[in-house]
């Protein structure tokens, strides 16, 4: 499967990404991070009517992934498809079923580009895209998989990783029994799991080593940084991003009054001291128990809605 974006995939990110094509996404998520693999899959009744959203989670061992943009990722790919297997079982998902792939976000970089002008044409901005990044890929140019989407004026965002990174997941997937009909990085998933983030809120997830941040301006996605923090994120790590957001909001003319900090696998400590550094933003973290199921919740919230 592709790197794609998830132009047909999240309830309200088709406006986000301006999606071109109404195919519909798989009715499956498969996150692999490191440390874990988690699925979701919506339930249909008998006539069809969506019954709501089964999920499952199952450990991985120390080391078996480990997220980067530029070395192997799966050291251990018989753990990983078993892992995935299992899962696929669990949820009673049938062999060769298509599915939504999220990896890590430190497998993958994103950025935001800015230019003078923009080509009309969606097949001409991968091409531009590439001319840009060329020099900052941390990978060989011709090994560089590129997806880009207009984000309206002169603004364009752009995923990209090594094929030969992308090409582990997929492996473990597809020896798995199921297939990645696209894939993304996961913190994009996640963008879509609650209505507060379709609003503007500042999400701030802390998951396997990374802390992703990441918020959406009148539709469209304004900011998005990956950051490998090691075992756990601390204020020090969060605080730029949150200073950022607040900057951007008042630089737009806006104002911080009902700003929220969506928070995901944060430690209560952290919270405490964002609590007093930002008493601006009211936190809304997201409940224990969705914090491993986050991403695949949100790739598959537009099949809820």
């Amino acid at each position: 499967g592709p790197l794609t974006m998830p132009f047909p995939l999240l309830h309200n990110l088709r406006a986000k990404f301006e999606a071109f094509t109404a195919a519909p996404p798989p009715p499956v998520a498969v996150e692999i991070a490191a440390g874990r693999v988690a699925a979701g899959r919506v339930a249909l009744a008998g006539t069809g009517r969506l019954e709501g959203l089964r999920t499952a989670v199952r450990p991985l061992a120390a080391g078996v992934v480990t997220a980067s943009a530029v070395h192997p990722n799966v050291a251990d790919g018989p753990a990983l498809t078993a892992a995935l297997r299992g899962l696929l079982e669990t949820l009673g998902v049938a062999a060769d079923t298509e599915v939504t792939l999220l990896l890590p976000d430190l497998t993958a970089r994103l950025a935001v580009l800015d230019f003078d002008t923009l080509p009309a044409r969606r097949d001409e901005l991968e091409p531009l895209a590439r001319f840009r990044l060329r020099k900052s890929l941390p990978f060989a140019e011709e090994q560089a998989v590129i997806s880009c989407q207009a984000l309206g004026g002169n603004r364009m965002l752009a995923v990209f990783a090594d094929r030969a990174r992308v090409d582990e997941y997929e492996n473990a997937l597809e020896a798995a029994g199921a297939h990645a009909a696209t894939v993304l990085p996961s913190g994009l998933a996640a963008l879509g799991a609650h209505a507060a983030l379709d609003d503007g809120a500042l999400l701030l997830r802390a998951d396997s080593g990374c802390l992703t941040s990441a918020f959406c301006r009148a539709g469209r996605v304004e900011f998005f940084r990956a950051l490998e923090t090691g075992a756990a994120a601390g204020f020090d790590d969060i605080f730029p991003s949150v200073a950022f957001y607040r900057d951007r909001a008042e630089a737009d003319g806006g104002s911080v009054e009902g700003a929220v900090l969506f928070t995901s696998g944060l430690d209560a400590s952290v919270c405490a001291r964002l609590r007093e550094e930002a008493p601006w933003a009211t936190q809304r973290p997201a409940p224990a128990d969705e914090a491993a199921t986050l991403a695949v919740s949100g790739a598959l919230r537009g099949k809820l809605a």
